[in-house]
């Protein structure tokens, strides 16, 4: 028998991608692209929503849309696959408001198809932390009334009773009761069984605080140091803050930097001093302006970047690059060399592809939309990142930015976020096809192909420049907005992603060797 086991050997590429097509649509710019499946198109518009409008599309008509979804027979009757993917988006992802969305509205689908088992536990999937259980409830209520079923109930409780703690309390109480839900409505709507005597007494204390009357907190030693705290005066809480038993002030009484601000104003040089510590490494990150403008010593500040650019930290952090060119572009000079020494280091999760790699960067008008009312960073933001990720890694690597013309960016930096400084602004019109056809002239081939775009084309097909001008070449989209349409079919050899993560880069060695994609979750 000849011997198949050589060095040439390799596998049929059968891989197939999860976010699977099937028949053909038109794209928002009047590009041919394709429908995705329920399921396909549920995950993306899910992982790359924020909650917020969108150059296409309004936040309001995206969750019309999910909820159009989530009543698909194939989604109704997959109750593990969706408490997989809600699971997934509260806890890697770090979404809160979507996964609320897609898990009340497929169990209201799965109720009304008279399916139970998995409900509860979908539910109690999309609450993350404490006062997500007044949102799940808030957003039934909204969308279906009064009548809340008791595996929605049920889910909110067993979330309740894991996320209750003092501390937790003490953080979003004041979250909840600005709502239409408070932490009481909760409690008086779902009777969660305690788990401990502590936090029996801590259910006690929130139902009297929340009518108005006070809490017995001789139970709850975290909330009486914090009653202490905050009666005392300005002066007293800063020497307390500053003193010879500070953190034991911090950790007694649960103080965070938001708590601080609340009680003595702007936080002085003395404070930070103390706080910066007992920071966590995202907390620290997204206050580095602040703690600065404080006049921060500079014994301080050579502390704050030895932490940030600590590659085991931020690696515990896991902050993903384009969170450190959010930084990077609000922070203060003195955090720059630190931030990027840290997004180097982030670097380790994207793949070093080998052989030549053509990354193709849509840089159209649409994708200048920001990610959300409370970011600087834009979807075009996050594509530069990926594609700066790519090309520094991989071995030859062509990045060709395109709109309605295409240019090749040129890469002259070992240094990630100076990179994606000097890559060009968002303009004109979505010319995908014609970008393939560019960057194919003179023969020019390549191993494989990455598109990082919202779909969203004008004119032509995809599919047909592939086949044109690179038949069987892997082809990888990044969808970065989660509008309806595909821009190409999913068959073999391309696939589609989706979200703001790079995780999903390292799955493109396994597909090219065959092993076929599944969903994040699975």
């Amino acid at each position: 028998m000849v011997r198949m086991n050589t060095r040439g050997t390799k596998p049929r590429n059968t891989a197939a991608t999860p976010i699977a097509t099937t028949g053909q649509a038109f794209t928002a710019e009047g590009g041919m692209g394709w429908q995705r499946t329920p399921k396909g198109e549920l995950f993306l518009a899910a992982v790359t929503s924020l909650n917020e409008d969108t150059f296409y599309e309004t936040a309001n008509n995206r969750t019309k849309r999910i909820q159009t979804l989530t009543a698909s027979p194939e989604i109704v009757n997959s109750p593990e696959w969706t408490l997989g993917m809600v699971r997934w988006l509260r806890q890697e992802v770090g979404l809160r408001s979507i996964p609320a969305v897609v898990a009340i509205s497929a169990v209201k689908e799965r109720l009304d198809a008279g399916l139970t088992g998995t409900n509860r536990q979908i539910v109690e999937a999309a609450i993350g932390r404490l006062d997500e259980a007044s949102d799940v409830l808030a957003g039934w209520m909204s969308l279906y009334g009064r009548n809340i079923p008791s595996c929605v109930r049920r889910g909110v409780a067993d979330a309740l009773r894991d996320r209750l703690s003092e501390r937790s309390y003490l953080k979003w109480v004041g979250r909840m009761s600005a709502g239409s839900v408070t932490l009481r409505d909760v409690i008086n709507l779902t009777h969660p069984k305690p788990k401990t005597k502590t936090q029996e007494a801590l259910i006690k204390y929130a139902l009297d605080e929340g009518y108005g009357k006070k809490g017995n907190d001789k139970q709850l030693p975290v909330i009486r140091a914090r009653r202490r705290f905050l009666a005392m005066d300005r002066d007293t809480q800063i020497r307390a803050l500053t003193g010879p038993d500070a953190k034991n002030t911090l950790r007694e009484a649960a103080l965070t930097h938001e708590v601080i601000a609340g009680a003595i104003g702007t936080i002085p040089a003395d404070v930070w001093e103390t706080l910066v510590p007992e920071m966590g490494y995202m907390a620290l990150r997204m206050n580095l302006r602040r703690i600065e403008a404080s006049g921060a010593s500079r014994a301080l500040i050579a502390t704050i970047n030895e932490r940030l650019g600590d590659v085991e930290e931020a690696a515990k952090s896991r902050t993903m690059p384009v969170a450190f060119y959010a930084a990077y572009k609000n922070a203060p000079l003195a955090f720059a060399a630190a931030l990027q020494d840290a997004a180097n280091a982030s670097l380790e999760n994207v793949p070093a592809l080998k052989g030549s790699t053509l990354v193709l960067l849509d840089r159209s008008g649409s994708m200048s939309g920001i990610l959300s009312a409370k970011s600087s960073l834009t979807c075009q933001d996050t594509a530069n990142v990926f594609a700066a990720a790519l090309a520094l890694r991989g071995e030859n690597v062509r990045v060709v930015a395109f709109d309605n013309r295409m240019e090749d960016v040129k890469v002259t930096s070992a240094d990630l976020l100076r990179v994606v400084d000097q890559m060009p602004a968002p303009r004109g019109g979505t010319y995908t096809p014609e970008a393939i056809r560019w960057a194919h002239e003179g023969g020019r081939q390549y191993d494989r192909i990455v598109i990082l775009t919202d779909e969203q084309y004008a004119g032509g097909s995809v599919d047909s420049a592939l086949d044109t001008y690179a038949p069987g070449v892997p082809v990888f989209t990044w969808n970065l907005a989660g509008y309806r349409t595909a821009q190409m079919e999913a068959r073999e050899g391309r696939w589609t992603f989706g979200g703001l993560s790079d995780k999903g880069f390292q799955m493109i060695p396994l597909l090219e060797r065959g092993i076929g994609q599944s969903w994040p979750w699975e």
